[in-house]
């Protein structure tokens, strides 16, 4: 007994790794021949669904999916719409693991964690590292789910399975609840599945409980779910919301209709399986088929209000809405002249964000600022991926000359976000006294100044923020004297304070060099 929760728990342990290490590696994925190879196979409903299908048979866990997507989304991938399709049709391929559940896994996967994870150690195909590492922490998900099945492998061997099997034929539709509690603990419907039809494989169960349990895998996927997602908010949320809704509706649903055909004798679902199968392992099989048939019946019929309703449900965080690119979408390469006003307007999002960073520093914001730095970032090398391959086309001399000048102000951009978070983070819980107070607030009035001068271009803006950025390390070094004159304070908060200072000079050289830009960029554009 000890040693099976304790596979389970290294079982879990291994999935919540393998979920982390997909999302850290689809972010690096995120290049624009992989976005439009994406988008061109999710452009049409069928072809959604058929990825879908496609991915459930492969994973053979819709929570594996809806957690894949969530990271796909998070990295600006698909849109949610897409997504649902993709989520309600894996529930359909997922049923390939119940007519093979003969077949032993475990020894494809360990080939697989051990070849990726050599490849990976021995710096082999770096170019493709990003790719390989997901399929190893792919292959860490499944390793995961196969301790976790095989912590429940001497339930079916257990002597007390008869007396439970007599329990049920008094109970059936205490089956369902059986189901629910499998699912619960598996964290794969599938999985779940295929061992309960070998553990009613010589006929323990008489067949309206066995059918039941079936239906009771959705109220499991529900709860499972909902435990995973607990540590998620805003898009990822919603895909749970969305897959806890389908599964719960359809094992509702299909319980119903079991128990009206057992009590009233009407030929519903029992009698359409028993046409196709004799065997009762055959017709569970069959089951679990037509439960997620109905799953993704429901699901589609449902995506008309499911996404405006989950997005109620579920706002996206200010971190999330800010790390996707909003204006450089994939077709936005085929029109490179317009492509640096795109640009512009992914980079004010940036600008906007700075300010927030102070807000932080004040006190005065709720958000997180290490999420919200992360989310600039992945904003960042969205934009950075996009002006690559911008460069990389042919294109005429003035248009890559401002390219190339857009290259370089992501480069001041990115090195002003990276300082203004460490300025931030350094006065954080400070912002509201004497000396970090002053700097903060002088910090603001620049990055305002900066971000008026970046929308209007206008000449006058532009010269008051050269002016507002001249030289000002005698100031600093004045304040900075003073500081430890008149404030006998611990050494490491001098320290603090001094770096904000270095900071804060740092982050004023790096505005001017983003005002001169400005100030070029309107000489190209008079070329």
């Amino acid at each position: 007994m000890v040693e099976s929760i304790a596979l389970y728990l290294a079982g879990l342990s291994f999935f919540f790794t393998g979920m982390a290490g997909i999302s850290d590696n689809l972010r690096q994925m995120t290049g624009q021949r992989f976005r439009i190879l994406l988008v061109r196979a999710t452009n049409h409903p069928a072809r959604a669904g058929m990825l879908g299908m496609i991915a459930g048979m492969f994973t053979q866990s819709t929570s594996v999916v809806a957690f894949i997507l969530s990271g796909m989304i998070s990295a600006g991938l698909m849109p949610i719409r897409r997504a649902l399709i993709v989520l309600a049709c894996a529930n359909i391929g997922t049923a390939a693991l119940v007519f093979i559940a003969a077949v032993d896994f475990h020894l494809p996967i360990l080939f697989l964690i051990g070849v990726c994870g050599l490849i990976i150690a021995f710096n082999l195909l770096v170019r493709w590292k990003p790719w390989v590492a997901c399929v190893l922490s792919i292959g860490l998900v499944f390793f995961g789910l196969d301790m976790m099945k095989q912590a429940f492998r001497p339930v079916s061997a257990s002597q007390g399975m008869a007396a439970i099997a007599n329990f049920f034929d008094y109970w059936p539709d205490a089956a369902f609840f059986l189901g629910t509690l499998m699912r619960t603990f598996i964290h794969s419907s599938a999985a779940s599945a295929a061992i309960t039809i070998t553990i009613n494989r010589n006929g323990i169960f008489n067949e309206f409980p066995a059918m039941m349990s079936m239906a009771g895998l959705g109220m499991g996927t529900a709860i499972a779910t909902w435990f995973l997602s607990s540590n998620l908010h805003g898009v990822p949320r919603q895909i749970a919301y969305f897959q806890m809704m389908g599964n719960v509706a359809a094992g509702l649903i299909v319980a119903a209709l079991l128990v009206v055909e057992h009590s009233t004798d009407i030929p519903l679902i029992l009698a359409m399986l028993n046409t196709f199968s004799q065997s009762i392992s055959g017709r569970m099989a069959l089951m679990y088929l037509f439960f997620n048939v109905v799953i993704a019946a429901l699901s589609i019929a449902s995506l008309r209000w499911a996404p405006a309703w989950l997005a109620r449900l579920s706002p996206s965080t200010p971190e999330e809405d800010l790390s996707r690119p909003i204006y450089l979408q994939p077709d936005a390469l085929l029109s490179p002249e317009n492509a640096p006003d795109l640009v512009a307007l992914e980079q004010m999002r940036v600008m906007r964000a700075l300010g927030d960073y102070l807000e932080i520093a004040r006190g005065a914001a709720h958000f997180n600022l290490d999420a919200l730095h992360n989310a600039s970032v992945l904003l960042g090398h969205e934009t950075k991926h996009f002006l690559d391959a911008l460069v990389q086309q042919p294109l005429g001399t003035a248009l890559a000359a401002r390219l190339i000048a857009f290259q370089r102000k992501e480069g001041i951009l990115r090195a002003l976000e990276e300082n203004v978070f460490q300025f931030a983070h350094s006065l954080q819980g400070r912002g509201g006294e004497d000396l970090p107070g002053r700097l903060v607030e002088a910090l603001d009035t620049i990055l305002l100044t900066a971000s008026d001068a970046l929308s209007s271009r206008d000449a006058v803006d532009i010269d008051l923020l050269i002016g507002m950025t001249d030289d000002r390390g005698g100031v600093m070094e004045r304040l900075r004297n003073e500081y430890g004159v008149q404030h006998p304070a611990q050494a490491r908060e001098i320290a603090v304070l001094h770096y904000a200072t270095t900071l804060f000079e740092r982050n004023v050289w790096l505005i001017r060099q983003l005002a001169l830009w400005i100030r070029e960029d309107l000489r190209l554009n008079e070329v």
